[in-house]
């Protein structure tokens, strides 16, 4: 429904935000780079964003399933020099750290107390819309993937072409397609809902027409700054909840659990 899709693009990211040493929910990135491998082991466009330190890794896992690079563009950008970053490091920090917000604070969770996380979180849109006026691939849809949504045995994946284009121009390309665990919902208190751990709309991948971006990266952006200045916030799904609800025909759902976007449209 909707134009049709021709020239989907995956885009990935990977930063160093100091999660290896975190007293919870630590992870390595040799785990994360472990985890990404096996989504450049797919049979796609990739356009990659890192730092200078993960570039060399990253570029190796990548030449193994695409060796002449002719399906693969890496973009270096320091973590200081991206959007969210610019826009939202300060004010974060100035609010996460504050008496009223920690006193708020429920769950000991990353999006609680590490601004650097919500900050990666919420540059999502940004890469999106940086690949998009690039023209990298002259792609007409673009494919948010987090860099370890991918955790099963790489022989799941490897050389398989993703996503089935014929099951993706199933879908209202008209719209941004998220997957949700629900088919709908609304939320009666928006500060409640950011500080909770309740979620719907996942994170972890989501689909965006090119031509529905920038609306979408506005959006998502007067959300945050609406959290912001109302003294709370939480992770980029929250966030993505709470602008669903403003404008609920704008979007698109596929109801499933985690990381079940792979198989559906295998």
């Amino acid at each position: 429904m909707g134009m049709a899709i021709e020239r989907p693009v995956i885009v990935m990211a990977l930063y160093d935000i100091g999660r290896d040493n975190w007293d919870s929910f630590g992870l390595s990135y040799n785990t994360y780079l472990y985890w990404m491998r096996n989504t450049l082991s797919l049979d796609a466009n990739f356009v990659i964003y890192t730092e200078s330190k993960f570039y060399d890794k990253i570029l190796e896992m990548r030449k193994e399933f695409d060796p002449n690079l002719e399906k693969t563009i890496m973009v270096v950008k320091t973590l200081e020099s991206l959007d969210c970053y610019k826009l939202y490091n300060d004010k974060l920090n100035e609010l996460m750290f504050s008496e009223d917000f920690t006193k708020k604070v429920h769950h000991n969770v990353p999006e609680m107390n590490k601004p650097l996380y919500n900050i990666i979180m919420f540059n999502k849109l940004n890469f999106l819309k940086h690949a998009k006026d690039e023209k990298y691939f002259d792609s007409d849809f673009l494919i948010w993937a987090d860099a370890g949504g991918l955790r099963d045995d790489i022989s799941n994946y490897k050389g398989i072409v993703w996503p089935n284009l014929s099951k993706v121009n199933e879908l209202n390309n008209d719209k941004v397609t998220f997957f949700s665990h629900s088919q709908d919902f609304d939320i009666d208190n928006k500060e409640f809902h950011a500080m909770s751990q309740i979620r719907h709309i996942q994170g972890t991948a989501f689909f965006a027409p090119s031509h529905l971006i920038d609306d979408l990266l506005i959006e998502f952006n007067n959300t945050v700054n609406e959290c912001i200045d109302s003294r709370y916030i939480g992770s980029d799904e929250k966030i993505f909840d709470l602008t669903y609800v403003k404008n609920k025909e704008k979007y698109h759902f596929v109801k499933c659990t985690w990381r079940e976007y792979y198989q559906i449209f295998k």
